[in-house]
């Protein structure tokens, strides 16, 4: 078989496959016109066989390529499990992030390394690219040294990865959040610098949060997301967890801007900024509001009150005028984002993980891998993917898929109703999650009761920015109920990070939380 035809030529529909196929569409076709059809549908094929002799474009070469690309750790050298490979990537000499290292949640791609996606229905994709991010980490001096543990198919907060969950180093008897799970623990136990996340949900600032560290979800877009496991391009945002707000800052401006392989391509992008020049600012005669429907209902505890307040207590000491504002739909964020994700999450299992109205390049090498793969591995998949699935194929049949079209109007309704509070404000402040990181349960589990802790309360405040592409910063904000850390959740304007970013410092530097100082586990170098 031709290495441009994985699949062999393509073979025209039979007269019996046409009539199934327009079954499945609800339309019929008697047996004389389907016969009559199946000429006609043959020449119309030819056109597909054409796209396999056509030459693909060549692939962008592979700079860097001095690799290790490493082993799964052992406990000893890995104890909250943070990690599913370890590696060695060598970056350039000289940068701003030279002398840094840098783990990659493992549903990034680099190149000549597996992502699992944290499944076990992925064991086999070799990235043949790297991905955008890592790409321009490793020209900007970074060595990347590992890959990190996450939820299975990047769905959960911190208990559904096939690897186990990820340990905070805070209290290892709790976990990291999720889904970027190893990508918390990594940083919080000084193994690394710092590292990448992906966020759907949440799934950066949880993990940062449930860790007293800052993370990043930047304006949708702003960071390209070229080699990231999709699981939905209008909600994927790739961002930087790390112990402190300027590095954070640093590593965006590395990370931002254009590309022209992103699916997720914005016109007229504004260029990177220099996001740290404005630390030393201050929030001076600045306004915030806090959003009323992130403590109640949305169920915040009155540990997590109490921290959140001290970080309010803090930004007003420092000239801030803080308010409090209602946005309605905040407490429907949810579900409208079940509407949304349900029936994307589909259209990525039709099309191999690639998606449809997007004109970025896709890997063609991966999405034949994981197209062939999930003929045999589907019953692979976690349940909360498995799901979504099913829902969306009983939405679907049952209700023509309206359910998709009202939740995009209520996602547009909702980012209007933020873009009016903040239209005269800096930023919107909210508890980043409701509750401080989760006590992990012991022993194994059935399906039936880890379904609702794979997702919980914990997103009701992080997933409404991932349906508008609000920016949203997490910092440390304090410690709630056994010590453990609690982040405040700053919301800024479209492109706005700059502002996330001053107001973070503020708030750092009234030193509310403060991580361990030494390593509480082997460091990567």
């Amino acid at each position: 078989m031709r290495p441009n035809r994985p699949f062999g030529h393509v073979r025209p529909p039979t007269a019996e496959q046409l009539q199934e196929y327009s079954a499945r569409h609800h339309f019929d076709l008697d047996e004389e016109l389907a016969a009559q059809l199946v000429p006609v549908v043959a020449e119309m094929v030819t056109a597909f066989d054409l796209i396999d002799e056509l030459p693909q474009p060549p692939q962008p070469p592979t700079p860097y390529t001095d690799r290790d690309i490493g082993r799964e750790p052992t406990g000893d050298e890995d104890p909250f499990n943070a990690f599913i490979r370890f590696c060695r990537v060598e970056g350039a000499t000289e940068g701003p992030l030279s002398d840094l290292t840098a783990a990659i949640k493992d549903c990034i791609a680099i190149a000549g390394m597996p992502t699992t996606n944290g499944s076990r229905m992925l064991p086999t994709v070799i990235a043949t690219e790297d991905a955008v991010v890592v790409e321009r980490l490793l020209a900007a001096g970074a060595t990347i040294v590992g890959k990190t543990n996450l939820e299975d198919m990047a769905m959960g907060i911190g208990e559904g990865s096939v690897y186990g969950p990820a340990l905070n180093p805070n209290n290892p008897a709790h976990g990291t959040g999720g889904s970027s799970s190893g990508s918390g623990a990594a940083v919080a136990a000084g193994m690394v610098d710092f590292a990448l996340g992906v966020d759907e949900a949440g799934s950066i600032r949880i993990p940062a949060a449930w860790c007293g560290l800052v993370g990043m979800k930047a304006t949708h877009g702003l960071v390209p997301s070229y080699g990231l496991t999709y699981m939905d391009h209008t909600l994927d945002h790739i961002g930087p967890i790390t112990r402190g707000v300027e590095l954070n800052a640093r590593v965006l401006e590395v990370l931002a801007g254009a590309d022209w392989r992103d699916p997720q391509w914005v016109r007229n992008l504004p260029e990177p900024e220099n996001y740290g020049s404005a630390l030393g600012e201050g929030v001076s005669g600045l306004r915030f509001a806090v959003v009323e429907e992130s403590l109640e209902p949305n169920g915040a505890t009155p540990d997590v009150i109490a921290a959140f307040n001290q970080g309010l207590a803090a930004l007003e000491s420092a000239g801030a005028t803080i308010e409090r504002v209602s946005v309605p739909l905040w407490t429907a964020a949810w579900p409208i984002q079940s509407g949304v994700m349900a029936f994307n999450a589909r259209a990525m299992a039709d099309s191999a993980g690639v998606g449809y109205f997007h004109k970025g390049r896709v890997d063609v090498s991966t999405a034949v891998t994981t197209a062939a793969q999930s003929r045999t591995t589907h019953k692979d998949l976690a349940i909360l993917s498995r799901l979504m699935l099913v829902i969306a194929e009983h939405l679907r049949d049952e209700y023509l898929g309206i359910h998709y079209a009202k939740a995009q109007n209520l996602r547009l309704e909702l980012g209007k109703q933020i873009d009016a509070v903040l239209q005269d404000r800096a930023a919107l402040l909210t508890p980043t999650t409701p509750t401080v990181a989760n006590e992990l349960l012991s022993g194994r589990q059935d399906t039936m009761s880890m379904i609702p802790r794979m997702t919980g309360n914990a997103i009701l405040n992080t997933c409404p920015l991932d349906l508008t592409g609000h920016p949203a910063l997490t910092v440390p904000t304090g410690a709630g109920e056994k010590g453990l850390p609690v982040g405040l959740q700053v919301i800024g304007r479209h492109f706005e990070e700059s502002t996330l970013y001053r107001t973070g410092a503020v708030i750092e530097a009234a030193g509310l939380w403060e991580l361990a100082a030494e390593p509480s586990a082997p460091v990567l170098r």
